[in-house]
């Protein structure tokens, strides 16, 4: 059996048995080996619900958070928790090894590693792990408490804040005419496509739109507002909905407090009929900012209604 017909078979049996943990999860690791963020999202964070004590549903929904959403923050408390439950437990010890290599505590790394190799002298990946660090000086300082080594690593893991990006220019009294004269003259010059694209989007010709806010993204492609311009056009899409999750959610890596990304992935998981989806990037949004009173009424709105409303994509 293929992945795509196991993935078909158990997204089946989940719409029967909504209420089993195990197959939640499992659909949650095809969905992500498939590159559906936003799906897997939804399956993990259901198989922690029904099962909030499962260690392995922990671990790949701290795994998900971390690698797929750069949500560090959220990945470390999971780890941190199972942890201090199973001190022994070296996959754990594993995760926050590469986290604290990440965030660029080779000490702390390096800590995690050796433990390992204590608790499995044989385990050749977390010797060489510890061969590729810097090696600590001999009679060094008494290595810290788990707690406190693992609170420091949670400060390193703080998101940063996003930069600011460069704004479009104002475009009330600009023709399409006359900025595709300007393109004309300099084609690969990623604000003009943009502003382009804004105004062939309002225009209603989301053609030319799409087109134009691909390049901008194409020539600018660290440019948060051009991103978030393409996928709100892909958005309107529904050929192109797969591409304004990939979009958005690999801009989440990078912007894991923007509000504004959670808000667009939250929007879609309601325009494909996916409200549980939709319920966590709303309740992200109100972790930052709970004065968000239309995330909020939203939240309400989603709790309360009935199970059959949305329709399954």
């Amino acid at each position: 059996m293929s992945d795509a017909e196991a993935l078909a078979t158990l997204e089946s049996f989940v719409r029967e048995f909504p209420e089993y943990g195990q197959a939640q999860n499992d659909v949650g690791v095809l969905q992500q080996q498939a590159g559906n963020a936003v799906q897997a999202l939804g399956r993990y964070e259901r198989a922690v619900r029904l099962e909030p004590d499962n260690t392995v549903f922990l671990k790949n929904l701290a795994g998900f958070y971390y690698v797929e959403l750069g949500w560090d923050d959220d990945a470390i408390a999971i780890y941190t928790r199972l942890l201090q439950q199973y001190p022994t437990d070296t996959e754990l010890l594993g995760a926050l090894a590469i986290i604290s290599k990440d965030q660029g505590l080779e000490e702390q790394a390096r800590i995690f590693l050796q433990r390992i190799v204590e608790l499995e002298p044989w385990n050749r990946e977390a010797r060489e792990g510890l061969q590729a660090l810097t090696v600590a000086p001999a009679g060094g300082p008494q290595q810290p408490e788990l707690d406190d080594l693992l609170s420091g690593l949670r400060q390193a893991a703080a998101p940063p804040v996003a930069p600011p990006v460069v704004e479009a220019a104002a475009a009330g009294d600009q023709r399409i005419v006359t900025l595709e004269r300007q393109l004309a003259d300099a084609p690969t010059n990623p604000l003009l496509n943009n502003d382009l694209g804004v105004l062939y989007a309002q225009a209603g010709n989301l053609e030319k739109a799409l087109a134009h806010h691909e390049l901008a993204c194409r020539f600018a492609p660290d440019n948060l507002l051009f991103l978030k311009n393409y996928a709100g056009i892909c958005a309107c899409r529904e050929d192109r909905i797969d591409k304004a999750i990939e979009l958005l959610t690999g801009a989440l890596v990078k912007y894991p407090q923007d509000t504004e990304l959670l808000a667009a992935l939250a929007t879609i998981c309601l325009q494909v009929g996916r409200p549980d989806e939709a319920l966590i990037f709303l309740r992200r949004i109100l972790d930052f900012e709970p004065w968000n009173q239309e995330a909020r009424d939203l939240v309400l709105q989603l709790q309360n209604a009935p199970a059959d409303f949305f329709l399954t994509r």
